[in-house]
């Protein structure tokens, strides 16, 4: 879906040194590489990571030290299915309900040159065949294939177009890599890993979310360099996104960006004045990590510059204790201030969370995590384009510098003297928010601290429970939200989610090859003193594997 530039970027100074440290890496890595080494299978990312859980699909395992394989290749075939009941009938406001089936396939091929330097590309077509509404362009443009609610019975629903319910064409991966011989070395692993190109990274708030048919990808370039089998140390450089139903690279953000496909038409939040079908075209980010591990403990000390929007630290670890229960314990806080040209207005934000974990049997898990965002607010008196209605609302005709919570959640209370309190404090995610995707502990299926970009306090209950030599994995969530404070005022929420992943084929290290089908249902409830859910949530997922 097409975008306009409404600001333009400019250059940045920590963005030039990370940039000029990642490629510098590789080049003296180039002039002295040695050994060769046997190609890499990618991977491919199924679903949203589970805190304490492996994942199904891992990293490839190091291949045969004889005769490497020159070209290597992989992919799957997914069709994906999923309505979101939002019970259009109760406001106007609400969206109609949506649903769309879409079936796509993802090819990946690499070749290795020896040296350690290498080559791949994935691609990725999906096609729902939808007639005359099989495009994006027919998407935007409204009647027939997208309507309003009209609050009328038999009203239909509309395509879901997170999925999306169109047609999708895009070469999502390309680049080159380099990756020292002796990383291979699992008794003491050391050098660079180096790629550059279009490619899926893994960092916890810019990452190849894949929660629908294909991952989200970046431009740039990404330098890893590992001392040991304890320490590393990562650079990286990211320029533009492809969000998860676009067929191009982007250089806007889900923050910055507005009419958003892949973000179920969201992006910008309203108190910015942003012309629909418009963006704020930003530069990109810059990241930095420090790593230790070790076979109890692990850290991570993440940084980030979201170029004219926010910079952030990321501190996140975990403990795993000796006994029968395999007692675990995670932690994670982070800051975040508005940065730059501050294109989404004052951000102030801290979070706080603890998660415990314990494993009865090496078929159950149980996990338990708790986040705390402290809100902050502000008294100043708003200009006359700018008001605060009785609901708490913020309603602004010209921009307003702030990064407002939304979902409900009060932003705002008149006081004396003609002045206002602004409620604020929620963390920016330019690369996750809408998508449910935030590393919080406490984000559920459809509902996240992140995604409302709201203050507040939070509960998840998690029962992960392998049956069938692992082949079926069954998970129960139960999450509890409280955004805002007691002086603002609060929005309660609550969500369930059930989810069942079954594995055709006995499922091993490295990535899973074969059948497999998933079904995840999730309901939130908004209001106190009501069982009745004001979303619904289904996801049928049949996938092939190769």
């Amino acid at each position: 879906m097409l975008l306009t530039s409404t600001t333009p970027g400019g250059p940045h100074g920590v963005r030039a040194v990370l940039a000029t440290a990642a490629l510098s890496l590789a080049a003296l890595v180039a002039a002295f590489g040695s050994t060769a080494q046997a190609g890499e299978t990618t991977g491919n990312p199924m679903g949203l990571p589970i805190p304490g859980v492996p994942p199904i699909v891992a990293q490839a395992s190091p291949g045969p030290t004889a005769t490497p394989k020159r070209f290597t290749y992989s992919g799957y075939v997914r069709s994906f299915d999923m309505t979101r009941l939002n019970n259009p009938q109760l406001n106007p406001k609400n969206a109609l309900n949506q649903a769309s089936w879409n079936t796509g396939v993802s090819l990946h091929g690499g070749y290795d040159f020896g040296g350690g330097f290498s080559i791949g590309a994935t691609y990725f077509y999906a096609d729902p065949f939808a007639g005359s509404c099989n495009s994006a362009a027919s998407h935007a443009i409204g009647p027939p294939c997208v309507n309003a609610n009209t609050q009328t019975k038999g009203q239909g629903t509309n395509p879901n177009d997170t999925v999306p319910g169109f047609q999708m064409s895009t070469l999502y991966e390309t680049y080159v890599q380099y990756k020292d011989p002796a990383l291979s070395n699992s008794l003491n692993p050391q050098g660079l890993l180096a790629k550059v190109g279009d490619q899926v990274i893994s960092t916890p708030w810019a990452w190849g979310v894949d929660t629908r048919l294909k991952p989200v990808s970046f431009r740039g370039a990404d330098a890893a360099y590992t001392f040991d089998k304890n320490w590393s140390v990562e650079v990286m450089d990211m320029d533009r996104a492809e969000f998860r139903a676009e067929s191009d690279f982007s250089d806007f953000t889900l923050l910055t960006g507005t009419k958003i496909a892949s973000a179920n038409y969201g992006g910008a939040p309203s108190n910015l004045v942003v012309t629909p079908y418009t963006a704020i075209d930003t530069n990109g980010f810059t990241y930095g990590r420090v790593s230790y591990a070790s076979p109890t403990f692990t850290t991570n000390l993440h940084f980030y510059d979201f170029l004219d929007i926010a910079t952030a630290f990321w501190l996140d670890g975990k403990y795993q204790l000796s006994g029968y229960l395999k007692p675990a314990f995670s932690f994670q806080l982070g800051s975040e201030h508005d940065s730059g040209r501050a294109v989404l207005g004052k951000i102030d934000s801290q979070i706080y969370g603890v998660q415990a974990q314990i494993s009865p049997t090496k078929f159950l898990d149980f996990l338990a995590g708790v986040d705390v965002q402290p809100g902050k607010q502000d008294l100043v008196t708003l200009p006359s384009t700018v008001t605060c209605s009785s609901s708490n609302a913020i309603s602004a005709k010209t921009p307003f510098m702030y990064f407002l919570p939304a979902g409900g959640t009060p932003q705002c209370r008149n006081v004396a003297n003609g002045q206002t309190i602004v409620y604020y404090g929620g963390w920016a995610s330019p690369y996750t928010s809408g998508y449910v995707g935030d590393p919080l502990f406490s984000t559920t299926l459809t509902t996240s601290m992140v995604d409302r970009a709201s203050p507040g306090q939070a509960l998840q209950l998690q029962l992960i429970g392998y049956a069938l030599k692992r082949q079926l994995r069954l998970q129960a969530r139960q999450g509890w939200y409280v955004f805002g404070d007691v002086q603002a005022g609060v929005a309660p929420t609550r969500e369930f989610d059930a989810d069942a992943w079954y594995f055709f084929n006995k499922v091993r290290p490295g990535p899973y090859k074969g059948l497999s089908f998933r079904y995840r249902y999730g309901e939130r409830v908004q209001h106190y003193f009501t069982g009745n859910p004001d979303y619904k949530d289904n996801r049928a997922q049949l996938e092939y594997d190769f």
